[in-house]
């Protein structure tokens, strides 16, 4: 979508596998049946957890537009979906962005960086080191994220000239900066699924940061078990938190065997 003043093309980057926790993710039979205004990043038999780039422009022109703002409503907080600004066509900035699929870590494993998560994305400029950001921004003119609240924040400038080859090799601390960006919201979205969707206290803000306390509690108690963590994050996300402050609930972490710490937590809340 062009401005008509600026040159620029205006796009939305939506993440698919969000939306496919809300069971609204686009799908299609086949690649020929693809609208032109659509661009996955990954190959389509990735498609169900891919980013989507839409050309808001081309979409209305096609008469999709009603389509395409279901998948921006579908979930609240939008943090499924950004907004870039750029002066490269559908498929350049799709190309673009398809350097950045992967990181890599010290040992030369690679990661799936999941970057049309807000949660993610937002905190790629502070845990990239200014020549990586560069990297990747630099195309970019303008590039807003949904935070928890809702609102559209602006991403940083890329302030470098200088630049690296794809992909982004990170180090320890900036793997593990992705993790605590994004594992909370996981978890989140693990337990909603097992209370099959029902209600939880709060708002999208304040379960973020209980889910997030959770996460320390279990750390600072050195336990490793993720089903553990996963039923104590249920445990403070039912609360609105307040398991968190039981004492007896942080003692019954020092256990690994997953069915007596539920069965605890269930006798303390």
């Amino acid at each position: 979508m062009s401005d008509g003043i600026h040159d620029l093309f205006v796009y939305l980057l939506v993440d698919n596998g969000l939306l496919d926790e809300v069971s609204a993710s686009y799908t299609e039979d086949a690649p020929a049946s693809r609208p032109s205004w659509l661009a996955p990043i990954y190959p389509a038999n990735a498609l169900a957890v891919s980013p989507l780039l839409i050309d808001l422009a081309a979409a209305y022109e096609a008469g999709d537009l009603d389509l395409v703002m279901t998948y921006v409503n579908a979930r609240k907080p939008a943090l499924h979906m950004s907004i870039i600004e750029t002066q490269l066509g559908l498929e350049q900035i799709a190309q673009h962005l398809r350097r950045f699929i992967f990181i890599v870590s010290p040992e030369g494993k690679q990661f799936t960086l999941r970057y049309a998560d807000c949660a993610v994305l937002a905190s790629l400029s502070s845990v990239l080191t200014p020549t990586q950001w560069a990297t990747m921004k630099r195309p970019i003119s303008r590039w807003d994220v949904h935070d928890r609240r809702g609102t559209l924040v602006q991403l940083p400038m890329a302030e470098l000239p200088s630049h690296v080859p794809p992909p982004l090799h990170l180090d320890h601390d900036q793997l593990a900066a992705l993790d605590e960006a994004s594992e909370p919201d996981h978890f989140i979205a693990k337990v909603k699924t097992m209370r099959n969707g029902g209600d939880l206290p709060g708002s999208a803000t304040e379960q973020y940061a209980w889910a997030l306390e959770a996460r320390k509690t279990w750390r600072a108690r050195d336990n490793t078990n993720p089903l553990i963590l996963l039923f104590l994050t249920e445990a403070a996300l039912a609360s609105a938190g307040k398991a968190l402050r039981n004492p007896e609930v942080r003692d019954a972490l020092t256990t690994n065997e997953v069915s007596a710490f539920r069965n605890r937590l269930r006798d303390l809340i």
